[in-house]
């Protein structure tokens, strides 16, 4: 590259750097013009009434990009700056606020978690988890993000009586085995070709051979199983046979597996 010689004076390295700045300003416009297009169309076929933000598709774009730079740029470098974009563009298609139990705020690591990945959206906060969830009941297009192993299973409802199900995680960067928040909302489910199907079940450790993780939520237990499942999956509908009681909370793209 030009800026490994040291024999090119500091001036033309900086000329160089503020090309590629007026680049990548040109082509975010570009990108944002393409976004405009993309809520016309949703607005023709009112796809964009249940909600703008489509996990799956933005779990394809980071994978796909995470690969292309090939280690030459820090991963977590490249969510940062996508969520920014991906996050702007959902607000322009449409306005969504965020939801969220005041509790969940008080910590700073996930204050931060949240704001990084939801970037200038607006946040209301409630008493509790059930009271997030239950905003979404009349506020279709809006999200809720919740603490995985708060006491949210009492406030959650099935998606045939309007309720939201969970369509994302945090974090995106896989950090561990179960993940730290549940991002819920009415978005169509959609496979992004590596995810989990979440199954809500009355009980606590529960004899599941094939899950990913098991999180506790008040009386109930949250379990993942591996994969994009239909009710009549063998796995899925196994676990809704054994298990009375048990429902569907949702799906969601598995977090981003970053190795050295």
């Amino acid at each position: 590259m030009t800026a490994s010689n040291p024999d090119i004076p500091l001036v033309a390295l900086r000329r160089e750097i503020d090309l590629i700045d007026d680049q990548v300003l040109h082509l975010l416009i570009q990108r944002f013009v393409a976004t405009e297009r993309v809520r016309a169309s949703k607005a023709q076929d009112g796809s964009i009434s249940s909600s703008p933000f489509r996990p799956a598709r933005e779990a394809v774009i980071m994978r796909r990009l995470t690969a292309e730079a090939e280690g030459r740029l820090p991963p977590e470098l490249l969510v940062r700056l996508w969520r920014v974009i991906l996050s702007a563009s959902i607000q322009l298609q449409a306005p969504v606020t965020l939801h969220m139990d005041a509790a969940l705020g008080q910590d700073l690591s996930t204050r931060i978690l949240i704001a990084q990945h939801f970037c200038g959206m607006a946040v209301v906060l409630h008493p509790s988890p059930k009271d997030a969830l239950a905003a979404l009941l009349t506020a279709q297009g809006d999200l809720a993000v919740i603490a995985t192993s708060s006491d949210w299973a009492q406030g959650f409802a099935p998606r045939e009586k309007g309720g939201a199900q969970v369509i994302g995680t945090l974090p995106v960067l896989m950090h561990g085995n179960q993940p730290q928040l549940l991002i819920f909302g009415h978005a169509e489910p959609q496979a992004s070709g590596d995810d989990e199907t979440l199954v809500l079940i009355p009980g606590q450790d529960l004899d599941i051979v094939s899950n990913l993780w098991q999180a506790h939520s008040g009386t109930y237990t949250l379990v993942s199983l591996p994969g994009f499942l239909e009710a009549a999956a063998p796995l899925l509908h196994d676990v809704l046979t054994r298990f009375p009681g048990a429902r569907i909370a949702g799906s969601a793209p598995r977090p981003l597996k970053v190795f050295p």
